[in-house]
């Protein structure tokens, strides 16, 4: 089976139930619930990497507690961090992942009997049997490596992709790059966990990469050539379309983030600091570089992101666009939220382009549209009013109802 969400009374989301394809869309107006969706697969497809931290840290330390119940308060807190506290939760709030036929997670609220608690709701997350009885095994004995545990996690999940979130408001983070590390230098965990849990992990992946584009992006692809077979063809098609995106190239140098600019025929070595960069450019260049550093890296991934046409020209948009369908040819899924007609319209193209590839010469559609951007095994689904249904056209085609 594809893997399932069910959410139930949580924010603006009413009632929700959603299969995820290898290329899954979420589209629907302002404020009806696409981010809470997106981050509750976020979280869920997470869980085994939290699981996976947290027998280490268990194995190091030798809490005195059962590892189940430390793998319960880590997901407890990871769970409030992103969607705010229980009190103001309904009570038959529920949320469920079924990773496969009979492996799942599932939340839901119950109530304190004692009376002293400030709050009476109390997240409570149930696995399935395979989960309990793969937390007991480790709880008893365990002398297993992190990739060990990671590769047996891989498989009792049916998920071996690594989860991805790049949020919107992606500007913001961008003006603010040359101070991220004396922020999160200065701050507390307690200061850390007040940041949006998703928007904190794009930081520090941010922060973690970054070192890598001293050469840039072209520069990134020649070092790991080196280390790993790449698709040079895939790697020349990104950066094409990155380029013209950008209109310029991407540098980390001399610890300040710039960008090149490629249409300047009198001085080819003219930058731009990020920060003084266009809107567009801000909202873009670090949605650029991780995707990149994926490609380039083979990284398994699953990419979940929202808004990719944020401060977008719809020409630059049907590029982003193409960019997403290559990296779904690419050993990833993807997850995008958008409430742009033209990110669908052009979604449409690659879809019917995989499609009429079945009865016509391929030779002739690949010279409209490479196969590598042909988008296939695709969902869509509009959120509206608390709930979900499907987008996707009664046709052969399977195109999205734009």
């Amino acid at each position: 089976m594809s893997a399932r969400i069910t959410i139930h009374n949580l924010g603006p989301i009413n009632d929700c139930t959603m299969d995820l394809e290898h290329f899954t869309v979420l589209t629907g107006k302002q404020a009806s619930g696409k981010s809470t969706v997106a981050k509750a697969i976020y979280f869920f497809r997470t869980i085994k990497d939290d699981i996976c931290e947290d027998i280490l840290k268990y194995n190091l330390l030798g809490n005195q507690s059962e590892l189940t119940t430390v793998i319960r308060r880590t997901l407890r807190n990871k769970f409030l961090q992103m969607f705010g506290t229980s009190k103001a939760m309904s009570s038959d709030m529920k949320l469920r992942y079924d990773y496969s036929d009979d492996t799942f997670v599932e939340i839901t609220l119950e109530l304190r009997e004692d009376e002293d608690f400030i709050n009476p709701k109390y997240v409570f997350i149930k696995f399935s049997n395979n989960i309990t009885d793969y937390i007991c095994r480790k709880n008893k004995n365990n002398n297993s490596e992190r990739n060990e545990i990671q590769s047996e996690l891989n498989d009792l999940f049916s998920d071996d992709y690594s989860a991805v979130f790049i949020p919107a408001g992606r500007s913001l983070i961008t003006l603010l790059t040359s101070q991220l590390n004396y922020l999160f230098a200065t701050m507390d965990d307690d200061q850390k966990r007040s940041i949006d849990f998703c928007t904190q992990k794009y930081i520090e992946r941010i922060l973690k990469i970054r070192p890598l584009f001293n050469d840039g992006l072209d520069g990134l692809a020649e070092l790991k050539s080196n280390m790993i077979k790449l698709d040079k063809k895939a790697v020349s098609m990104a950066l094409n379309r990155i380029s013209k995106v950008l209109k310029g190239r991407y540098v980390f140098a001399n610890g300040e983030e710039r960008l090149y600019l490629t249409d300047n025929h009198d001085d080819t070595d003219r930058f731009v600091k990020i920060n003084y960069t266009s809107s567009g450019q801000q909202e873009t260049v670090w949605l650029f570089n991780i995707l990149f550093h994926i490609l380039v890296t083979n990284s398994k991934s699953f990419i979940i992101l929202e808004e990719p046409e944020a401060h977008l020209y719809p020409d630059a948009q049907k590029d982003i666009s193409e960019i997403l369908a290559l990296m779904s040819n690419q050993s990833c899924e993807l997850l995008i939220t958008t409430h742009s007609p033209y990110i669908l319209g052009a979604v449409n193209n690659l879809i019917y382009a995989n499609d009429v590839c079945r009865d016509c010469n391929k030779t002739i559609i690949n010279d409209l549209v490479d196969e590598k951007l042909h988008i296939h095994d695709h969902n869509a689904y509009f959120v509206d009013k608390g709930t979900i249904h499907s987008c996707i056209e009664n046709s052969p085609e399977r195109l999205i109802n734009t």
